[in-house]
């Protein structure tokens, strides 16, 4: 064989191997989707969040990953730089609130309540000699409306709370930061508790409010919504 000839198969070679790898499917251990909850706190057994977050995963089990956070002060960020590779969209949950809101501004500031650990923060920032605040990049508005239009009061907050909800919040901001390559769409989202009783639909004038408890069936609708309206919105169009 020629040496012109050679080159020629050898740059075939390699084109087939680039094509080769570009079809390659995603690593089903690995989704493009990340939804993280946090473990039981505060004397409860179980945490909505982490129940949402696994429900969500039980119904789309090829499309997304469910990752429980410890209430540790510093867990946050060590979920994140643990997770290799990056998912493009990282959803976190916590609990606590009267309805659903979407967290948008995070301080660089923790709270003085002590984890799961019985310790209190190490340091009274998240990241040392890092933004004071970061504030969520994505427009959410609309999908606050579209979430309480489907049955599920939500609201656009900016108090977090000064604990590990916060703490994750930043964390997550900050990471996109640091990878705007790999984390694309990043959110927090806080969930009422387990057994608390609130408003599934809009209330009509006159009429009073629909009410429901909490459980893991509102929890499961509630993150199949969120699924499409995120894909509704254009918010999940980059992840492939």
């Amino acid at each position: 064989m020629t040496a012109a000839r050679t080159l020629v198969w050898l740059g075939l070679l390699s084109l087939t191997g680039m094509v080769l790898r570009a079809q390659k499917p995603p690593d089903a251990r690995h989704p493009a989707i990340v939804f993280s909850g946090f473990e039981p706190f505060g004397g409860r057994d179980r945490n909505a969040s982490w129940t949402l977050a696994g429900e969500i995963a039980k119904a789309l089990p090829h499309e997304v990953r469910a990752l429980q956070i410890p209430v540790v002060w510093g867990a946050p960020l060590t979920a994140i730089n643990n997770a290799k590779p990056l998912p493009q969209v990282w959803i976190a949950f916590g609990e606590g609130t009267a309805e659903f809101q979407i967290e948008i501004l995070a301080h660089n500031q923790r709270g003085s309540y002590p984890d799961n650990q019985q310790a209190k923060p190490a340091t009274p920032d998240i990241v040392s000699d890092a933004a004071p605040v970061l504030k969520q990049q994505a427009q959410v508005a609309d999908l606050a409306a579209a979430l309480t239009q489907a049955g599920f009061p939500t609201q656009v907050s900016q108090n977090a709370g000064r604990y590990l909800c916060e703490e994750m919040l930043y964390s997550l901001l900050y990471a996109q930061q640091q990878h705007p390559e790999a984390l694309r769409l990043v959110m927090f989202i806080h969930v009422p508790t387990l057994e608390q009783s609130i408003p599934v639909s809009p209330a009509k004038v006159g009429a009073p409010a629909l009410r429901r408890k909490v459980d893991a069936a509102l929890l499961q609708a509630f993150g199949k919504q969120l699924f499409a309206s995120l894909r509704q919105l254009g918010l999940l169009a980059a992840v492939h």
